[in-house]
């Protein structure tokens, strides 16, 4: 009996392993390409970055020396080929999906097998300042080989987690003589656990750290391949490579602050803060982000004693204002508003931004969620933010709730435990 059910959970939890790691290492491929084609489309904005006028020769020669992996191709707005890293090319490229797409929109991207050397091929295009297009690929054997060097991580993860999986079966088929309810309930809870672990490692951390760190090695390769000559362009570049530096620290900020909220048991009795003040403070350091946003930023309310730590509510308040102001539109507002209510301290941040949509409302406190991507790479943040903002309520025993529909804006409702007669 006691075997037959070892080997019955442990068939169980190896199929859900295996599943959940096809499914990761397939993941892992598809973020593979899509870093792929951002590295080559910061590569054709680099060059765009550089002059007016395209240098055909001048930046083929230069990417043939630079990155020997890549394909360089400038095309004439009639399809004709001014220049291609692997030689002289007489076939007009007019009827190529990628070109079109660029003439028409700017950008144009495909993945298909080349007509010049037989492979298959990531293609990214951009229509450049005079009109004519730089088209630049590599091909998709590149790609999967990053993905098979990362194939190493998730094996080692599932051979764990087998190894996890087997002992549980054993204690699991132990405990005959309990309900087979709690048996399930167990293994499902270990499940969820295991799984949570695999998804936040393999999707967030790897996602989160790659891509800034994919474009200072752009940069980078850049500067030191020559192909940047002007020193105001060096400038440029150097101050870009900083500013994802900066985006890495703030990510490790936010990591560690969430760590530190999650090791706190209880918040210390002897913190008491001013609500109304701490939202003003906040206002006051994002006072010029929002001059810039043409964002209207107003604080407003009475004052409200709360026991909380005067610098966790700066920093619920700075997340949940911070938020409002990215995601504005111009000539819009973000109104925070505190009172008192029943023994609660009530604050309710409102801007008129872009809002929410239906299906992401639940997830947005989740750690690095971000409704759209796109924008989130340009608007800046780690997409933790609103998760920082929940482990406070959570922390000093508040509720935290949010209404918002797309095009009219969101509003977040947090109720903290006022002091008594405050």
């Amino acid at each position: 009996m006691k075997k037959r059910l070892t080997t019955y959970f442990f068939l169980i939890a190896a199929l859900g392993i295996a599943l959940s790691s096809a499914f990761g290492v397939w993941s892992y491929r598809e973020r593979e390409v899509a870093y792929a084609r951002q590295t080559l489309s910061e590569l054709l904005s680099l060059m765009d970055a550089q002059a007016y006028d395209t240098d055909p020769e001048g930046w083929t020669d230069q990417l043939r020396r630079a990155a020997p992996d890549k394909r360089l191709t400038i095309i004439a707005p009639d399809g004709a080929v001014l220049a291609d890293t692997y030689g002289e090319v007489e076939e007009n490229h007019a009827d190529r999906p990628e070109f079109q797409q660029a003439l028409e929109t700017g950008w144009g991207e495909a993945q298909r097998e080349s007509e010049t050397t037989g492979e298959t091929l990531l293609y990214e295009a951009k229509r450049f300042s005079d009109g004519n297009v730089g088209r630049i690929s590599m091909a998709i054997s590149s790609v999967n080989a990053l993905a098979l060097r990362g194939l190493a991580g998730f094996l080692a993860a599932a051979a764990a987690a087998l190894a996890l999986m087997r002992l549980l079966a054993r204690k699991l088929a132990d405990k005959t003589a309990q309900p087979l309810e709690e048996r399930r309930e167990a293994l499902e809870e270990a499940g969820e656990k295991l799984q949570t672990v695999r998804s936040e490692f393999a999707a967030n951390v790897s996602h989160e750290l790659k891509t800034p760190l994919t474009s200072i090695k752009g940069f980078t390769d850049m500067l030191s391949s020559g192909m940047v000559k002007d020193p105001e362009d060096q400038k440029r570049f150097i101050t870009m490579i900083g500013v994802e530096v900066d985006r890495l620290i703030e990510l490790i900020n936010d990591v560690l602050k969430i760590s530190e909220l999650e090791s706190v048991a209880m918040p210390q009795p002897d913190e008491h803060a001013d609500v109304l003040e701490a939202a003003r403070e906040a206002g006051s350091y994002l006072e010029q982000a929002a001059r810039d946003a043409q964002v209207a930023l107003r604080v407003s309310g009475e004052k409200v004693q709360a026991p909380v730590s005067p610098g966790r509510l700066r920093e619920l308040f700075l997340n949940l204002m911070e938020n409002g102001v990215k995601y504005n539109r111009p000539g819009g507002r973000v109104d925070v508003a505190v009172k008192k209510k029943d023994g609660w301290a009530v604050i309710t941040v409102k801007d008129t931004g872009i809002g929410i949509p239906p299906e992401s409302q639940e997830r947005v406190f989740e750690r690095f969620y971000r409704v759209d991507k796109g924008r989130d790479r340009k608007t800046g943040g780690t997409g933790l933010g609103l998760a920082i903002v929940k482990h406070i309520v959570l922390l000093y025993g508040g509720r935290i709730r949010l209404e918002s529909a797309p095009g009219r804006g969101t509003a977040f409702t947090v109720e903290l435990p006022a002091d008594s007669g405050a």
